[in-house]
């Protein structure tokens, strides 16, 4: 990041045709206090840092696509294709 932070998300996919940076964030213990808090922490400098997003309809810097695990720790693997598909279309 431009704060010299590094910062590694689940997944890093970059669109050379389409010019684009897409960073995948899967959260999979939002019901973890600790966690939760350095979720918060890590998207604050995602936006700084110009990664917006993709529903806003990302930054400058890149896309980042956001999954989670429902309250009973499952996914939702129907929704998360349809994601995939919207996005890489």
């Amino acid at each position: 990041l431009p704060n010299g932070r590094i910062r590694y998300p689940d997944f890093t996919i970059t669109d050379h045709a389409r010019g684009v940076t897409l960073f995948w964030e899967h959260l999979g213990m939002l019901g973890d206090p600790a966690y939760r808090e350095r979720w918060k922490r890590k998207l604050k400098e995602y936006l700084e840092a110009g990664i917006k997003p993709h529903e806003d309809g990302g930054g400058p810097a890149g896309s980042l696509i956001v999954t989670r695990d429902d309250e009973n720790g499952g996914i939702d693997s129907a929704k998360i294709t349809q994601l995939i598909e919207d996005v890489l279309g």
